[in-house]
């Protein structure tokens, strides 16, 4: 049933921006024939296959050059998934015994997918490659998959939920985007996060909105409303700056050199999150020190000016890295991932330490280490012990796991500083895939649970003479900033597009305020609530 004029269909927002604009409903496009067996010779079809996944990776490549930054090594990554020599190898035997092309790619991938089955992390990996082996097919069968997106007026778009290949294609009359799963995390908000376009996820009631419906996306209010009134949108908080400093510095996330040299035109103080394993994600060789030198030195130079935090490769999971040949494992996010490759990549991660230590000497930038996916007291001394012996930087570790939140204050002595990644620990602090569509709203950072933890490892920290910092995603909301700081963070790290934001808000009010907000909002016992509190009190400031 199609919602009624003045309807309130409710989701997380993902932005601060609200937008009007006109429903285009983004539906799947023309069907695809069955799979049959063939009337050309094998070399026929082996030939019309090896052309479609030419034309498809040539287009993942005009995709990822269109998307640029981070964004672009995503697209590297779908196309080291598709030209992969064993899945064409898998295909060719499908052919062999008498099916089409289009029939070979589609139970290759379908025998990949199943491997990957069974395990959320891998939902939105699985949905990517399939919608790959669709592109090919489609080729194959002659049907466009482009989106038909106007050039000219201003659309909304909705859909279940968008893939890279369909983020790439929006267009400058974009200026909202609806989805009826992902959450807060999803590609869908991270692109629409940092291009400024008004989005609101997790909103499933917004299947009965219709193609040329008029609807106001109102991000901050965490809702879609069937009207074309803007006044109506929830507004965001006007910060007003009166101080001259933040109450806590402000960092940016990069991923590439690009991403650097587009952070260092903004008001961050350095780096807090350096994610180096998006420099490998394509890769089918590991890189030589030499190479990984020149390219973190670059980095490096282009970098904001202030303290830049490196985190060690952080492969495995959603994140797979050709060049370590890491095995299929039947639950990826809860196996070998992250500090993890140690016990079989040990060179690899001491070559990429020295590397740092050379490229921070090259620079004459100030470099501060830290390894993803600690969980005990022993692998974070491990792991300092390592550093300090390669390199002279400050060093630390993700927060990113229960186990390690809670022994925080046994670190003293340890480490230098902590920096807390809520997006993973948020999905095992819920047990929630972030990769799940469907469960979004767990992820939402305004959980109580989440800020209840976040309080307890600024509280250890403290105890422990460690600095700490949030470099999650959350850290981009600018009044969830406020209330980090109000906890005891004492740094945080947002993507680039929202440093402006999160460094008004923080300058907007004194630290004596920020603790009473925070105090108030870890009353609430619901995520709505803890939000809406958290608001208005920063607004009665």
């Amino acid at each position: 049933m199609a919602p009624v004029p003045g309807a309130i269909l409710n989701g997380l927002g993902v932005g601060l921006v609200s937008a009007v604009g006109d429903v285009l409903v983004i539906k799947q496009s023309q069907p695809l024939p069955e799979w049959k067996k063939s009337t050309k010779t094998k070399e026929e079809e082996l030939a019309d296959l090896k052309s479609a996944i030419e034309f498809v990776s040539s287009h993942l490549d005009e995709l990822g050059i269109k998307a640029g930054g981070t964004s672009a090594e995503i697209f590297d990554a779908l196309k080291m998934l598709l030209e992969d020599d064993e899945l064409f190898e898998v295909a060719s035997a499908h052919i062999e015994d008498g099916w089409s092309a289009a029939a070979a790619i589609g139970k290759a991938v379908d025998e990949f997918s199943e491997l990957l089955g069974g395990d959320p992390t891998f939902d939105e990996r699985v949905a990517d490659f399939q919608d790959l082996s669709k592109r090919v097919q489609a080729r194959l069968a002659g049907i466009e998959t482009a989106l038909s997106i106007p050039e000219k007026g201003r659309i909304v778009l909705v859909g279940e939920d968008f893939s890279p290949a369909d983020t790439a294609q929006f267009t400058d009359a974009v200026v909202g985007v609806i989805t009826l799963k992902g959450g807060p995390t999803s590609h869908t908000a991270i692109i629409c996060r940092s291009k400024s376009i008004a989005a609101v996820v997790s909103c499933p009631d917004a299947a009965g909105l219709e193609t040329g419906e008029r609807v106001l996306v109102d991000p901050v209010g965490d809702r879609v409303l069937v009207s074309d009134d803007e006044s109506l949108a929830t507004k965001a908080i006007a910060f007003v700056v009166i101080n001259a400093e933040p109450l806590i510095p402000v960092r940016a996330n990069i991923g590439s050199l690009e991403d650097a040299k587009a952070a260092h035109e903004t008001r961050a103080n350095g780096v807090g999150l350096f994610r180096t394993e998006l420099l490998y994600l394509s890769a089918k060789t590991e890189p030589s020190l030499e190479q990984q030198v020149a390219s973190y030195t670059e980095i490096l130079k282009a970098s904001p000016e202030g303290p830049i935090v490196v985190r060690t490769i952080d492969a495995g999971s959603d994140k797979p890295v050709p060049f370590l040949n890491m095995p299929e494992e039947e639950n990826p996010s809860l196996g070998v991932r992250g500090y993890r490759l140690i016990a079989e990549h040990r060179s690899f991660i001491e070559g990429q330490l020295k590397a740092l230590e050379q490229a921070r000497l090259a620079s004459g930038r100030e470099v501060w280490v830290m390894a993803p996916m600690i969980a005990t007291a022993e692998e974070a001394k491990a792991f300092a012990d390592l550093a300090r012996s390669i390199g002279s930087y400050k060093v630390g570790i993700m927060v990113e796991t229960p186990s390690i939140a809670l022994i925080v204050e046994q670190l003293k002595g340890v480490l230098d500083f902590i920096s807390v990644g809520t997006n993973d620990l948020s999905q095992y602090l819920f047990a929630a895939d972030r990769m799940n569509p469907s469960l979004g709203a767990l992820l939402n950072h305004w959980q109580p649970a989440l800020i209840k933890s976040l309080a307890s490892i600024a509280s250890g920290a403290k105890a422990a003479g460690i600095s700490s910092g949030v470099c999650g995603e959350s850290a981009s909301d600018p009044a969830f900033a406020v209330v980090l700081a109000g906890l005891g963070i004492e740094s945080v790290s947002v993507s680039r597009s929202q440093v402006t934001a999160v460094h008004n808000a923080l300058s907007s009010l004194s630290l004596a305020d920020a603790k009473q907000i925070a105090k108030a909002v870890l009353n609430e016992t619901t995520a709505e609530a803890a939000k809406a509190t958290a608001l208005r009190e920063i607004a009665n400031r």
